[in-house]
């Protein structure tokens, strides 16, 4: 339904699964501090949320328990291609949901642990959500030295800095 937010939402997404495809293999478990999680679990983190507000949306309420529920989520990612499946495969149904609720559904009530919502202010959260873990995860990939792909377009850097050269 929510066209404009959905085509939003889907390039987010899309430039965000090519970031996470960046991190080599052997430094999925980096951290820039003792405190913080992986690389791979800020990935999961970002992939596994907007699961649970997508279970929100489709059964209209959401409480803690759905938080721990998403992490068994976890146990069969091996790699990072997985983890980027798994975001993809997450996002394609929240997309298919989309398509489907029409204007009533995507502002039913929800009941959630915080008060009342609505599908449309759960999908604002996520995209929020991935947005703002994204921004570390490319801290995170420049902390192991490599550059990101550009934020709006998802294009290697180095293609865009060839495009804007001036001759």
């Amino acid at each position: 339904m929510m066209t404009n937010f959905s085509v939003h939402f889907d390039e987010i997404h899309a430039i965000t699964c090519k970031a996470v495809r960046q991190i080599p293999e052997e430094r999925r478990d980096f951290r820039p501090a003792l405190e913080m999680m992986t690389a791979f679990d800020l990935v999961f983190h970002m992939f596994s949320q907007e699961r649970v507000m997508l279970v929100g949306c489709k059964i209209g309420s959401l409480d803690l328990e759905e938080f721990r529920k998403v992490e068994q989520d976890k146990a069969p990612l091996r790699s990072i291609e997985d983890l980027a499946l798994y975001g993809e495969t997450v996002h394609s149904e929240t997309s298919d949901w989309l398509s489907r609720c029409g204007s009533d559904g995507i502002i039913k009530p929800v009941s959630t642990f915080l008060g009342p919502s609505t599908p449309e202010k759960l999908l604002y959260s996520a995209l929020e959500h991935i947005v703002h873990h994204r921004g570390q995860l490319y801290v995170y990939l420049r902390l192991m030295g490599m550059e990101p792909v550009f934020v709006w377009t998802g294009e290697p850097m180095s293609t865009l800095r060839g495009r804007m050269r001036v001759t």
